[in-house]
């Protein structure tokens, strides 16, 4: 393995002066694919627990599996939360006020997550995120300082209580030093280099 090369963001995109203050912010997100790795029924389960209002914002795909998913599991629960909104895949300047205006965005996936841009975008925004431990995320969520990474629903619900001690400004300036475009590129160009010298070795000793 020469290296990994993470995921990056077009910061500048998501990072603006229309983000809400901290006093301001209200409710959790879930944004994401509709199905059932995704796990949104289980971020709707946060809300409840922790008394909370919720915007669940995504798109059922026309998959069978994905529509029975939502009829079955995603329905039923925002028929019994007065304080549970569906927005059905929202555009992109809708998704930026979303996440902008959330005192948390929630991944409840339970996939192992190769990386996660809506992390990164909610970071890029102010925004903490309470993340399951699955994958990548823990490489993604900086704990406690964009967020933290919880281990189960009763985790995630005690989380929800304490997204007021993560600053939205560390959260944008993590984002910004992690996440852009830069940092992007430094690491590919780092691992062309890398592959490139490889090559060039092999070449010389004839192997």
């Amino acid at each position: 393995l020469l290296g990994v090369s993470p995921n990056g963001i077009d910061i500048d995109s998501f990072q603006s002066r229309n983000a809400a203050p901290t006093g301001e912010r209200n409710g959790l997100l879930w944004l994401g694919r509709i199905c059932e790795e995704k796990a949104p029924h289980l971020a709707l389960d946060v809300a409840a627990r922790a008394g909370l209002p919720i915007t669940i914002a995504g798109q059922v795909y026309p998959f069978s599996y994905h529509q029975r998913y939502f009829e079955r599991e995603i329905a039923p629960r925002l028929r019994q939360m007065p304080e549970a909104n569906f927005v059905s895949a929202p555009a992109f300047e809708l998704k930026c006020n979303l996440l902008r205006r959330a005192q948390a965005l929630l991944i409840t996936s339970q996939a192992e997550e190769t990386s996660s841009l809506v992390a990164m975008e909610a970071a890029a925004c102010g925004t903490p995120v309470i993340a399951f431990r699955r994958g990548a995320l823990p490489e993604v969520v900086k704990d406690h300082v964009t967020g933290f990474v919880v281990d189960g629903l009763a985790d995630a619900v005690e989380a929800c209580g304490q997204t007021r001690s993560i600053s939205n400004a560390a959260c944008a300036a993590y984002a910004r030093k992690n996440f852009g475009s830069a940092p992007m590129s430094d690491s590919y160009s780092r691992l062309y280099h890398r592959v490139t010298g490889r090559t060039s070795e092999f070449a010389a000793t004839g192997d």
